[in-house]
């Protein structure tokens, strides 16, 4: 219960601005877009994305892919610079029993330059709590990802992104891997 309320508040926040009007920026004398898909006018954003999961090593193998959604809010730096907390949920079923893989990241965001759309990558370090049912058996481990992804401007601070992430996921005996592809919208506050 406490993540759907957790998801609605942030889908709740993320549309608001988006029918928001505000004066174009060279209208009121101020400087315009730096050609990041990103402007001035404030450095929090939030996005909320849908995706598939790909098990890579060590994964059950009647697990072939997962379905889940991730959302996250950011700071931007500078330009081209933003670090950001993000939550995903990913669910996997096969074989009789079920996979729970939530994970919180900590994550840095390089985007490139572009007019109208922008590639960018991603880093970080994070935890995953992995509850496996019917059995209940539930492991928390560390986390790292590297990922790379493209957005595309659809209005002044209102972006659409597409991004797979790598995750390497450690457990005390070994090393667990998957690929999460993810698609969404994130908008600036």
């Amino acid at each position: 219960m406490k993540k759907l309320i957790l998801c609605l508040l942030v889908l709740a926040f993320s549309f608001s601005p988006t029918f928001a009007r505000t004066p174009h920026k060279a209208l009121a004398g101020e400087t315009e877009d730096t050609g990041t898909g990103t402007q001035d006018n404030g450095p929090l954003y939030v996005g909320l994305g849908t995706g598939a999961d790909f098990p890579g090593s060590n994964w059950i193998s009647d697990h072939l892919v997962g379905g889940g959604a991730n959302g996250f809010i950011g700071y931007q730096l500078d330009k081209n610079l933003a670090v950001q907390l993000e939550g995903e949920e990913w669910f996997f079923t096969g074989g009789g029993t079920s996979l729970d893989n939530f994970r919180v990241l900590a994550e840095a965001k390089y985007t490139f330059e572009g007019k109208g759309w922008q590639p960018y990558l991603l880093a970080g370090p994070g935890l995953v709590i992995q509850t496996l049912s019917p059995t209940g058996d539930s492991t928390t481990n560390f986390d790292a990802l590297g990922g790379l992804g493209v957005q595309f401007d659809l209005a002044p601070r209102t972006h659409f992104f597409l991004e797979a992430k790598y995750n390497f996921i450690m457990s005390a005996t070994t090393t667990f891997t998957d690929l999460p592809v993810s698609a969404g919208i994130w908008v600036g506050l």
